[in-house]
Order: C-alpha cells, then structure tokens, then sequence
C-alpha cells in the first residue's frame, strides 16, 4: 500500500526498536503511524493511510495486515510500546467514582442504544486527568491480530477521545484561555470537546452532513452550556485548513477562531516538523496518554 504521507528520519533502524513507541490511529477511513524515540519524546517517523470511502471493520483489518507485511521493519514485536488509538462512536466517559469495570458494557450499549456486538472487544482504561474512564469497544479481529503481532511489546487500546482531551487539557493550560472549544474534524463527523478553566465540560462526537448543520451543532451545544461565541476560544484540529469552507463558515460566527497547534510535549525530527500539527493531534497525543 501507498502511503498518502511519508517522512521519517532515515537513520531510525531496527536496533533503535526497542528503544521506541509505536502509535497507531485507526478509523474508518484511515490508517495513522507514527514512531517515537522515548529516550527524549522525539516523534522521528510518520504515516499515513487514507481510503475513498468508509470501510468496514474486516476491510480495515485487510489494509492494516497489508501496511504491516509491506512494513517489515514496523512488524517486529520488540517495540518498547505499542499504542493503538480507536476512533468510533462506541465510548463512554464514565466518573471514577460510580465507575464499575463489571459494568463496561452496560455504560457502551447506554451509549450506542444497543447491545454491543459480540465481535467486539469492550476495554476501558483510567483518564486520571479528568478522574474518569473511558469505555469503549475495539472489532476483535484488530484486537486479537495486534495482541499476537506485537507479542513482545508493552500494549495499550484507547478510544481516540483520550488523547483528544489529554490534548485539548494541555492546550488549554498553554494558550491561557478561560474558555475553549476544541473540534477534531472527519469526513463526516466531528468531535467537539469543552474546557473551561483548564476541566473538561463536554465531550461528544457528533455526524453531520452540510456545513451549516456543522456550524448549528456546535452553536446549539455552546448555547446549552450559556457560553456566547464572543466568549470562547475555539481552535480546529484534524481535517480542516484555514482556506475550507468549514473554517470560513465558523469564522462568521466564532471571532476567535483558529487552528490548534502539534503537542508541545513533544519534540519533532526535522522532517516531521513540517507535517501539519493540528492535523495528526490525535496520533501524536496517543503517545502521551500514557506518558
């Protein structure tokens, strides 16, 4: 398979292995890699997978067995972590304190309206940052392949709201904000987070199909909150550029509006420095729910 994007530090080679993560995104339509030297945080490698259309979870189990037997180098199971980051509508952000492991796939079907398929795995991990867990279910075919493929690493499942808001959180410190809506955009769908004094408030992903439905989502959910869009600091993540037409529309509406920026935690190689950093935040900030 053909990468849509490419850059890495040409002297990473198996014996640097070991000493590095391995993160990976995977949803719908696309696969995400990226390589992290741990020694120092440094993201030195970067790939990515995008597909025409939305494929089913046995078409994305394909490509991914594909990307990783045309990868030998990536398909060693002696990377120091492994961390693989979901993206779904199957979560749910669950407080530590009521937060029942035996109950994981109640707060899912709660979520999801249904009974969570039995060709999912349910999982759940602890977001100490907002003292909460965060359920959600991976298609067990990824599950079972990655766990055999990377026997020898140390792995770990999320759903990709997690670094979302570990990244959203951290941002929010950095650009000194009292109010900030974070929105991570697909093609279809949107993820839209809330802080306000540095706590999450609100964080959903919602499907959308014009423009204007976006913008009126976002509007509607702020209004519920009684936040004005005079008030709020909103910066954009994933699948946008400052020249789209779901960039202008907000700028109507939301005066202070902007693109968000790479996670700062990090450090980046020279040629993964010019990559877009608001669009790979969920892949970078994978690295660092953990970190």
């Amino acid at each position: 398979m053909i990468p849509t994007l490419l850059v890495g530090d040409s002297s990473f080679d198996a014996t640097s292995i070991p000493l590095c993560t391995l993160c990976i995104e995977i949803d719908e339509r696309r696969i995400r890699l990226c390589i992290v030297r741990d020694e120092n945080m440094e993201c030195i490698w970067l790939e990515d997978y995008g597909f025409d259309t939305a494929l089913s979870a046995d078409e994305i189990f394909e490509k991914l067995k594909k990307i990783f037997a045309g990868h030998m180098l990536w398909s060693s199971a002696n990377w120091k972590n492994v961390r693989v980051a979901v993206n779904s509508h199957a979560f749910s952000l669950v407080p530590s304190l009521i937060f029942d492991s035996n109950a994981t796939a109640d707060y899912l079907s709660f979520a999801l309206g249904s009974p969570v398929s039995p060709e999912e795995r349910i999982l759940s991990h602890d977001l100490s940052i907002i003292h909460g867990h965060n359920a959600f279910s991976v298609p067990r075919i990824w599950y079972d392949w990655i766990v055999n493929h990377f026997g020898n690493s140390s792995i770990a499942f999320y759903h990709l709201t997690s670094p979302l808001i570990i990244g959203a959180l951290v941002s929010h410190v950095e650009h000194q904000e009292l109010r900030i809506a974070s929105i991570y955009f697909e093609k279809d769908y949107f993820t839209l987070l809330v802080s306000e004094s540095q706590r999450l408030i609100l964080c959903n992903r919602f499907r959308y199909g014009q423009i204007q439905e976006l913008v009126y989502i976002v509007l509607f959910t702020l209004g519920q909150l009684d936040f004005s869009p005079e008030e709020i600091k909103v910066l954009c993540y994933g699948e946008i550029a400052s020249s789209s037409e779901s960039y202008h529309e907000l700028s109507r509406f939301f005066p202070n509006l902007q693109l968000g920026g790479r996670p700062t935690t990090l450090k980046y190689s020279t040629q993964c420095a010019d990559v877009p950093g608001h669009r790979y935040f969920g892949l970078f900030n994978t690295y660092l729910v953990s970190s």
